[in-house]
């Protein structure tokens, strides 16, 4: 994994902050995930046929389970997913070039949205790399993929959040 926290930190805010700014917003009233106390942020992702809500918190501690909520919106056509989940690092590689490198596959239970209707499922995350070894604190993007039909068109998309792990 990439040695430089602060760089982690940097972009783990620039791929949040890029997250949000992928469209327009919605009203809090029309929001499918209402926050609560375990929730600190709402993060809506404008897909071409409906919207992805993930809830996430401010941050998650070393040696404990993240259960992640996620709402799947189709407005028409139908949304399926998330059918892959993965956690990213991200960091500067070779050459000063930004990177990922993969740290965990998650387990997925997809939901399909028709239009008009809000599925919801969640996405587990135990703070362990896929060699079952604890992750470090740090910024963790959590990136997943969705299917989107709109007649006989199939794309993909992808939704993701920044999670903060820090130590107990």
């Amino acid at each position: 994994m990439p040695e430089n926290h602060a760089v982690h930190q940097r972009y783990g805010l620039a791929l949040l902050l890029l997250v949000v700014s992928c469209g327009p917003q919605l009203p809090p009233a029309r929001r499918a995930i209402p926050p609560d106390q375990s929730t600190s942020f709402v993060i809506p992702t404008v897909l071409a046929n409906g919207r992805v809500e993930v809830a996430i918190r401010t941050g998650y501690v070393i040696g404990t389970s993240a259960a992640i909520p996620v709402v799947v919106i189709a407005s028409r056509g139908a949304v399926t997913g998330p059918v892959t989940a993965r956690i990213v690092a991200s960091g500067i590689g070779e050459r000063g070039r930004p990177s990922e490198v993969l740290v965990a596959t998650l387990a997925v239970t997809p939901v399909s949205a028709k239009a008009g209707q809000a599925m919801s499922t969640s996405v587990s995350w135990n703070g362990r790399d896929d060699r079952n070894d604890l992750v470090t604190a740090d910024a963790y993007s959590l990136l997943m993929d969705f299917r989107l039909e709109d007649g006989s068109v199939t794309t993909t998309a992808t939704a993701g959040a920044t999670l903060q792990w820090n130590a107990p």
